[in-house]
């Protein structure tokens, strides 16, 4: 159970983070003049913080630690980077909740699938009725806040 608590709480603040990547990173964008730049640098400073972590606790990987990972693993930095530079370019335009609106039906449509056929070599954790409705309720109070952004816009 207290292992359980520390990863949720873990998540939650990973989540807090997620909004405020794009809405930081416009900042940068501003200043720099395009958001490609300023990507580049969220991401420089991602190397950094992420090395002087790894380097003490754990050292570099080896090659062949690093050739023994599935190829497609490798994708997850191509994706990341889509995230990043889509956050920094639709935030300022969408607004920072219908952004996150539109990711989180994104991802949990795709969570859901991944977990019911085990993709990836996770666990296969299938959908049951109350995990559909419990999608299909979060989707459709989604759906009602963009209507009222969308009556909002117009």
């Amino acid at each position: 159970m207290r292992s359980y608590l520390i990863y949720t709480a873990w998540t939650v603040l990973a989540g807090v983070g997620i909004p405020l990547i794009g809405v930081l990173n416009s900042g940068i964008a501003r200043s720099v003049g395009n958001p490609f730049a300023a990507t580049a640098v969220m991401f420089a400073i991602a190397v950094v913080a992420a090395l002087g972590i790894t380097l003490p606790l754990y050292g570099l990987p080896t090659a062949a630690q690093l050739g023994s990972a599935p190829i497609v693993s490798y994708a997850a930095g191509l994706l990341i980077g889509f995230y990043a530079l889509s956050a920094t370019i639709i935030i300022p335009r969408l607004g920072a909740a219908s952004f996150i609106s539109f990711i989180l039906i994104a991802q949990l449509l795709t969570s859901a699938v991944v977990d019911q056929f085990g993709l990836f070599g996770m666990e296969r954790r299938p959908v049951d009725t109350t995990k559909l409705i419990g999608l299909i309720v979060i989707v459709a109070g989604i759906a009602i806040m963009e209507i009222g952004n969308l009556r909002k816009a117009h």
